[in-house]
């Protein structure tokens, strides 16, 4: 390889380290929903597209100096974390091949862990820098498989997020990885002989590869700041539903806690209808949040002139980070619990006959698993943006529900919807069902706005 080549493969390794960072940065801030904006797709093609071309680079560098064994396992290694990123890319896109997600993880890992090992122990490790970096590969990769490993374990909270944010950390860890090879390649541009001439061969590959350096780095200029932009965006709202949240609490009188006979506990708020009448009975609206006690038909509900045409009960639990409502594969549920707490609500103005619960992604999911296992406590039901069990769809035939997706979303794919109203209608149901062709996962800004929603919500009641 000639100064040009060296420079090239420092350029696209450097890209690469730029790529992880600003995605670990962005992923501090607003966690997994980094993959649901709609840029994010653009920007995890340009990672890769930077990421294979260093690392074919880097293959050509090992076959040039003869490093046999790091260059076959260099291969087995980008093989490996191709199948991962195109698993990942359907995933991104489609929502297909969600159960082998896992099992590319942990063959990248592995690939990793013996490309490493060859950095040590083959000739490569006569590279001072090479030999770091084969160090530092090997304990990635095996922090990684210990930490994914105790995941899989997740009865000790404590434990468990400790290993989160270990997984966490891992990207930036790796980032550093690829510092550690342009350091090396640094010290052996500095080490290269006045008589290392370009070849016509050369030449050519060095031209194709510095267009190619300068599109990677215009489209890196693109896609981040449309990432950059929508990220600010999500961490504006996020910030501004905290807040509001913190308005229903203070609106409720504060938090209240129910304990059940097994000692386990469920923090809730439960608003109080405006204008509360103890002679009247009012409807309960259960609110499944997707964090904490952000529910947005929660925020709705409580405020402006929806609370005074809508008065209700408003009751909103608390969902703790790595917990759920139910029928998310692997998510402790916390559902058994909520019904024993709507069960318990002790006010007298709340009617029995009149309880609807609703909610957003997590909140959705939980949505359809109460109607599904405990469809006598629900007169109707929202949910937004979720799935549910198809196999316990024949339970709700007579449940009124309306649905809610968007047909892009990437989150949750709109066949979580579309299964259960299918199933539904096939028993002899009559759900209400709306998509949005155009939109993806967030789209409670256009449902809280369908005409008659509220109305058809609360004018359902059970027999």
């Amino acid at each position: 390889m000639n100064k040009h080549l060296y420079i090239l493969l420092i350029v696209f390794l450097g890209l690469t380290v730029a790529f992880v960072i600003c995605s670990s940065i962005i992923t501090f801030q607003i966690g997994g929903e980094i993959y649901t904006l709609d840029s994010y797709i653009a920007w995890f093609l340009v990672i890769h597209g930077a990421a294979v071309t260093g690392s074919i680079l880097l293959l050509k560098y090992y076959y040039d100096r003869n490093y046999r064994i790091a260059f076959f396992t260099g291969i087995i290694s980008l093989i490996a974390s191709l199948s991962n990123a195109a698993v990942i890319y359907v995933i991104l896109t489609s929502g297909g091949l969600r159960s082998y997600y896992m099992p590319t993880v942990i063959i990248e890992l592995c690939g990793i862990i013996m490309y490493s090992i060859s950095l040590i122990f083959s000739n490569t490790r006569k590279r001072y820098w090479l030999k770091l970096a084969g160090i530092w590969g090997l304990v990635i990769g095996l922090v990684s498989v210990a930490a994914i490993i105790g995941r899989l374990y997740p009865e000790d909270v404590r434990i468990n997020s400790v290993l989160a944010k270990i997984v966490q950390w891992v990207p930036i860890a790796g980032g550093l990885f690829n510092v550690l090879f342009i350091m090396n390649f640094l010290a052996e541009i500095r080490a290269l002989k006045s008589e290392n001439t370009n070849t016509p061969q050369q030449k050519t590959l060095a031209g194709l590869l510095s267009f190619a350096a300068i599109a990677a780095f215009v489209l890196t200029i693109a896609t981040g700041t449309l990432l950059i932009n929508e990220s600010y965006t999500k961490i504006y709202w996020k910030n501004y539903n905290a807040e509001q949240a913190q308005q229903m609490v203070k609106l409720a009188g504060g938090a209240s806690t129910f304990v059940d006979s097994q000692g386990d506990s469920l923090h809730y708020i439960l608003i109080k209808p405006q204008g509360y009448d103890s002679t009247k009975k009012y409807p309960l609206v259960v609110c499944l949040p997707y964090s904490g006690y952000e529910a947005g038909a929660a925020e709705i509900l409580s405020a402006g002139i929806c609370r005074s045409t809508y008065p209700a009960f408003i009751f909103v639990p608390y969902c703790p980070a790595g917990k759920g409502w139910g029928g998310i594969p692997g998510e402790p549920s916390l559902d058994s619990l909520v019904y024993e707490t709507i069960t318990a609500l002790a006010d007298p103005g709340i009617d029995v006959k009149r309880r609807y619960v609703t909610g957003i992604s997590r909140g959705a999911y939980g949505t359809w698993q109460f109607i599904c296992t405990r469809p006598d406590m629900f007169a109707a039901a929202m949910p937004v943006s979720g799935a549910g069990d198809p196999k316990l769809a024949s339970k709700i035939v007579n449940m009124p529900i309306w649905a809610f997706h968007g047909a892009k979303d990437k989150n949750v794919p709109v066949g979580g919807s579309r299964d259960m109203i299918a199933v539904i209608k096939k028993a002899g149901g009559h759900p209400e069902y709306t998509e949005y062709p155009n939109n993806g996962h967030n789209i409670w800004d256009k449902v809280s706005d369908t005409p008659g929603l509220w109305n058809w919500l609360f004018a359902q009641k059970q027999k």
